[in-house]
């Protein structure tokens, strides 16, 4: 499959060394691919922005804008703004470039910037494999020095189902070995960016409260 293009990613997990291990948690984020030649670019934005915020967020001690312990799925307002191109703030971004085929696979560098053996350096590798059937996307964290590798994690998805024509990917999502789930991915139009706020911060909140939406902070 081509999966060049922007797509809103979906997590639904459980933390099992959580004080609430039960609890399904989520997270969300938006993919974008293009490809650069003989190269694939891949972008995540890992902060993504909705006008309605219900049922993402919650207010708790200590934490006036805790994430919501539910398996939250977008409301037809919510949808309506994925559709038309998720909002996205640009902090966070981060952009690989990847070699290879989408017969044998996609990977990024695995070398370290840093090459001091006195200086800890982190680094981040992507790979996709598996796009003659059903793809694999994984991101693996490393930290250490041009002598040792002092620690790795890794995040997969790995796609188990391909529907509407290639539109939507689902599949098992795992991190570092703690965070088990699923994931949906869906294509949608460009991301967007913030709107333009041409309100006061009291007016901004008086809407909010007139939509029956959680206060901003």
């Amino acid at each position: 499959m081509d999966i060049e293009g922007t797509w809103f990613v979906l997590i639904h997990y459980q933390d099992p060394e959580s004080a609430n291990p039960d609890a399904q948690r989520w997270g969300d984020r938006v993919w974008n691919f293009a490809r650069k030649g003989s190269r694939l670019q891949w972008t995540e934005y890992p902060l993504v922005i909705f006008k309605n915020t219900r049922g993402r967020f919650e207010e708790i001690p200590g934490n006036p804008r805790s994430r919501v312990l539910a398996a939250w799925e977008p409301n037809a307002d919510q949808a309506k703004t994925i559709a038309e191109g998720p909002r996205v703030n640009d902090r966070g971004t981060k952009t690989k470039t990847l070699r290879g085929s989408d017969t044998g696979g996609w990977a990024s560098s695995q070398r370290m910037s840093q090459t001091s053996a006195s200086v800890m350096g982190y680094h981040e590798q992507l790979s996709i494999g598996g796009l003659e059937a059903m793809p694999v996307f994984e991101r693996r964290d490393v930290v250490g020095n041009a002598l040792t590798n002092m620690g790795e994690g890794l995040t997969r998805y790995a796609v188990s189902e391909i529907r509407d024509d290639g539109r939507t990917l689902a599949g098992t999502y795992e991190r570092d070995g703690r965070h088990h789930g699923r994931f949906r991915a869906w294509r949608t139009a460009p991301v967007r960016s913030l709107i333009k706020k041409d309100k006061t911060p009291n007016e901004r909140a008086a809407d909010r409260f007139m939509q029956g939406e959680p206060p901003a902070f």
